[in-house]
C-alpha cells in the first residue's frame, strides 16, 4: 500500500479537483502565491491557526462538516506530531467532559478498530441529534 498523502498534495489535489490555478486560489485563499506553492511542495509546513485552515477550506468550497475538510485539518496537525487539528482542540478546549473522555480511552488502551467502532456507535446512537 502506497503512502498517505501530505498536507501539502492534499491541498493540491483540491484545489485542482475544484478548478483553481495557484495564483487565483492563493487570492481566494488570501494567502501569497509563493506561500502556497511552497505550502504544496512541502517546502513550508502547513499553516496551524485554525483562521487559515478555514480560510483554505472555505475557498475550496469544502462543507464545514465534510470528510474533505476534516482530512484538511487533521493532515495540517499531523505535520506537528503530538497536536490536535486545531478545529479539534478548539471544540475539546470549550467542552468540559472531554478531558475526562481522552483519559478513560487512554486508560482502556482501546485499538484503533476499537475507536472506529466507538465513533460508529456514537454516530448511529447520537446522529440523530445533529445540529
Amino acid at each position: 500500500m502506497g503512502r498517505s498523502m501530505t498536507f501539502g498534495e492534499y491541498l493540491r489535489a483540491c484545489r485542482l479537483k475544484a478548478g483553481f490555478g495557484l495564483r487565483t486560489f492563493a487570492e481566494a485563499a488570501e494567502l501569497k502565491p509563493s506561500n502556497l506553492c511552497a505550502i504544496e511542495y512541502g517546502r513550508q509546513p502547513p499553516p496551524q491557526r485554525e483562521a487559515v485552515l478555514a480560510r483554505i477550506a472555505d475557498a475550496l468550497g469544502l462543507p464545514q462538516a465534510s470528510r474533505e475538510r476534516r482530512r484538511l485539518f487533521d493532515l495540517a496537525a499531523k505535520h506537528r506530531p503530538g497536536t490536535l487539528p486545531p478545529d479539534v482542540a478548539t471544540f475539546a478546549g470549550r467542552t468540559p467532559g472531554i478531558p475526562v473522555l481522552l483519559r478513560t480511552i487512554e486508560n482502556k488502551r482501546l485499538t484503533h478498530q476499537d475507536l472506529e467502532r466507538l465513533t460508529e456507535y456514537v454516530n448511529r446512537q447520537l446522529g440523530k441529534r445533529a445540529r
